[in-house]
């Protein structure tokens, strides 16, 4: 296993933990980053190198919803 492959689920799973620790769920937002944990996750190990980035960018709206 490569550094990028473990690089990669290891953010994936960050993500998921995150997710589910702010309170992410579908329907909160609209548009691409209306997903769930779970979906966030498979985002992240399929296409990490824009759902990564994405998933960062929307986080602080996820927080400022959901008060942490």
């Amino acid at each position: 296993m490569n550094i990028i492959t473990i690089i990669v689920i290891a953010t994936s799973i960050w993500v998921l933990i995150d997710a589910q620790t702010i309170g992410i769920k579908k329907g909160q937002i609209q548009g691409m980053g209306n997903m769930g944990p779970i979906s966030w996750f498979l985002a992240c190990l399929l296409i990490w190198i824009v759902a990564f980035p994405f998933y960062l960018a929307k986080r602080g709206e996820f927080k400022r919803i959901n008060g942490k």
